[in-house]
């Protein structure tokens, strides 16, 4: 049986991508750090669709809860589908934060992705058609150093690509700008239909 994973299912966009997973006929492994956020997008999901849900607390500027977190996927689970959202975008001048809050910030937003792939792509290759979809959100400008360590990050993801182009698996990568309500939902079901071949459709896809 196989899953799909969303990391920052917490979030507006990770849920609007979990629910449409779910409207897909997908089971799901939802990964963020607000288990009370969670819980209840578990009981909404599990109300709405026949689909086995599991949820696990994750702190992405932490590297030991995030290879704890992976390797309980790996142990449990079989994943075909990784979407690896991130946040970027710094709101205030980089020597206005303080050196835990700035780190915290860049391993989150920048460096944990690579981290997620990296711990579950032994699962991912065990699938002949395995996608990964990652997900940039930036719902501001970006200052130059940032644009750059974006553009960074989607390169490296398109030489893995090719480096992994004969093992089946195929990774995507998107920038998310700001949405809401039913345009964030139907932004979430484009891209799962873009990059997912043979999702089922549902009527209730986007509501």
């Amino acid at each position: 049986m196989n899953f799909s994973a969303v990391r920052g299912a917490d979030t507006p966009w990770g849920k609007a991508f979990a629910k449409a997973l779910a409207a897909g006929n997908r089971h799901l492994i939802l990964i963020g750090a607000n288990e009370a956020a969670l819980e209840a997008l578990v009981r909404e999901i599990v109300q709405k669709h026949r689909v086995l849900v599991y949820y696990l607390v994750a702190d992405d500027a932490d590297t030991g809860s995030i290879i704890n977190a992976c390797e309980k996927i790996n142990d449990r689970f079989e994943v075909d589908l990784l979407i690896n959202y991130a946040e970027t975008g710094f709101h205030r001048r980089l020597e206005d934060y303080d050196i835990r809050s700035l780190d915290r910030k860049l391993k989150t937003n920048h460096a944990s992705g690579i981290l997620y792939l990296h711990q579950l792509l032994p699962n991912l290759l065990l699938h002949a058609h395995a996608r990964v979809i990652d997900l940039w959100h930036c719902p501001h400008p970006l200052p130059a150093w940032e644009q750059a360590l974006l553009a960074f990050n989607m390169h490296f993801a398109e030489h893995l690509n090719l480096e992994l182009n004969d093992s089946g698996l195929v990774i995507n990568s998107f920038a998310l700008t700001a949405f809401s309500g039913s345009e964030l939902a139907e932004k979430a079901v484009v891209i799962l239909e873009s990059a997912v071949p043979g999702l089922e459709k549902s009527e209730e896809i986007v509501k």
